[in-house]
């Protein structure tokens, strides 16, 4: 295992002064310690299991909801076991990226991990339903410190070449993740013995073997970017008030999207409420964070790099898009096609696949020769390309058409989604870095918390209306409750020809901005700084270091 210990940001990344940007952070970044051998596979075995059971956490719960439901007779409660975890993921990731700045890396991420364990062990023995959605939050809470260090840790122990070559590999798990979550809650719930609490403790031992991993590998972790400032400028730079408005801010959105247009009308005094809610904290975090410039949870002079603004718009736009096609094919699956639950998501692996492969080969790519932004202009159209074609699918469309639109659109976001994370490293000062990668993975996350409220809305408004059209009459509201699947039940054989054209119908309503958003995302591409990653030669030694020692350079 070698260690070896450079100062490449100070050296060869173009700082924030450089791209037009004064600040602080104008001095030599401390040195960084990048990791060789049995230390970088450790490192990236542990990243590789908590992407994996982050995503599975993300997605093996909406197949236990129903028997949650009927346990705790809790039906009204069912956005908030998912809310509960956005909202709190959403809200304190800024928070939880900074704390990566000021205080030890390697005691922040394991504190992270143990957080994030100990909410699904709350999750796991709840005896009601405000104790699930209890652990839930907490869990988010870790998994804000997690998503964000993963990231601030590679930029801190391996150099950029690497981590265009290494990000997709571990990230990848997070595409496994998302496809065997649905499989794997289904079968356990359904299992009298292990019931669906026993999603929440298959959490343990995943967290138990990257702890181990991360406390190993990073014996000698370097030093904190701002590790030297006293105890409370750190205090007042987390920005305690910031994350409580944010928090409020994010819970409002969530809100007004669960509810507008599905569960009440848009015009309804609680939606509108929500928004307005929503509208007056963003004010009031934007004016605290201006306010507080260096001490703010995001110093808004980031923005000021075209690339790092850039950067946030694109990751958005670019998530809104697979994410709103995760969501819609499996629901073309089961209502258009007649599929069932487990098969719908058989059906959707070329888009994982694809989204794996497409995210290696760029990784492996952008690594070898250095460019990362042409990847940001290729992936968006692609992307497009493939949710557009969804305008094609009908109920007779064969395997090989619906395979290949997904295809496309898997290897459309493959190619361009990490992209914008190599981005800011490049043009970001280091103390800026861990901040600046948070802010990105917050417009990610962002992204997918918005497809899927405005894909519902634009498939139910456009679904209501065609079944109204139906000659000869249907129950439109009962059909619209009875879900993808359960329809089938209540619709006579005659009316189900139309019944089914009208669902694909408002499916393809939806696909429509899965052709929007990328398009936009290319426009947003043209803007970013035309940078390439330092060069590997400088910053690769493959000369053995004793692993236990680190020099620093000054």
């Amino acid at each position: 295992m070698d260690v070896e210990t450079e100062t490449p940001h100070s050296a060869e990344v173009p700082s924030v002064k450089a791209a037009g940007i004064k600040g602080h952070d104008e001095e030599q970044p401390p040195a960084s310690t990048y990791l060789h051998g049995w230390a970088l596979a450790g490192l990236t075995m542990a990243f590789m299991a908590i992407c994996l059971v982050l995503a599975i956490d993300n997605t093996i719960l909406a197949t236990a909801i129903p028997k949650i439901t009927n346990d705790f007779h809790s039906l009204n409660d069912i956005g908030w076991y998912g809310s509960s975890y956005l909202i709190a993921q959403m809200a304190l990731l800024p928070t939880c990226g900074r704390l990566y700045a000021f205080f030890n890396i390697k005691w922040v991420y394991c504190l992270a991990l143990v957080v994030f364990e100990l909410g699904s062990i709350v999750a796991a023995l709840a005896p009601n339903s405000i104790t699930l959605i209890i652990g839930r939050a907490i869990s988010g809470l870790g998994a804000a410190g997690l998503v964000s260090g993963s990231t601030t840790i590679l930029s801190y122990c391996v150099s950029l070449r690497k981590q265009a070559f290494l990000t997709p590999i571990v990230l990848g798990m997070y595409n496994v993740g998302s496809a065997i979550g649905p499989l794997v809650g289904g079968s356990i719930t359904d299992n009298k013995k292990l019931t669906w609490r026993f999603i929440f403790w298959i959490n343990l031992p995943f967290g138990a073997v990257a702890l181990a991993l991360i406390w190993f590998t990073l014996k000698n972790p370097p030093p904190a970017v701002k590790g030297d400032l006293p105890w409370s400028q750190k205090l007042r730079q987390l920005d305690i008030p910031g994350a409580v408005i944010l928090l409020g801010a994010t819970s409002c959105l969530n809100l007004a999207l669960q509810w507008g247009g599905i569960v009440y009308p848009w015009s309804e005094g609680k939606v509108f409420g929500c928004l307005i809610g929503f509208g007056l904290l963003l004010v009031a975090f934007l004016g605290l964070q201006s306010r507080g410039k260096e001490n703010a949870n995001i110093p808004l002079r980031i923005f000021q790099s075209r690339t790092v603004s850039a950067s946030c718009g694109f990751m958005m736009l670019v998530q809104v898009a697979i994410v709103l096609q995760s969501y819609f094919w499996p629901i073309y699956f089961q209502s258009v096609q007649g599929t069932n639950a487990r098969d719908s998501g058989i059906n959707l692996l070329p888009l994982i696949v694809s989204n794996s492969i497409g995210t290696a080969g760029s990784g492996l790519l952008a690594s070898k020769f250095g460019h990362y932004v042409p990847f940001m202009v290729i992936g968006p159209p692609i992307l497009a390309t493939g949710g557009g074609l969804y305008q094609l699918i009908n109920s007779n469309s064969p395997r090989g058409q619906w395979i290949g639109f997904q295809v496309l659109s898997g290897l459309g976001y493959g190619i361009c989604s990490q992209m914008p994370i190599l981005a800011v490293q490049v043009v970001l000062n280091k103390p800026d870095v861990p901040t600046g990668l948070v802010v990105i993975m917050f417009f990610q996350m962002l992204g997918g918390a918005l497809a899927p409220s405005v894909g519902q809305n634009l498939f139910t408004t456009g679904l209501l209306q065609s079944l109204h059209d139906i000659q000869g009459g249907v129950d439109a509201d009962a059909i619209v409750a009875a879900g993808a699947s359960g329809f089938r039940a209540l619709v006579p054989p005659n009316l189900m020809g139309a019944v089914v054209g009208a669902f694909n119908s408002a499916l393809r309503n939806a696909f429509w901005v899965a052709l929007a958003t990328p398009a936009l995302a290319c426009v947003t591409a043209l803007a970013m700084e035309w940078r390439r990653l330092p060069d590997s030669k400088t910053e690769d030694d493959d000369s053995p270091v004793d692993e236990t020692t680190v020099q620093e350079k000054v």
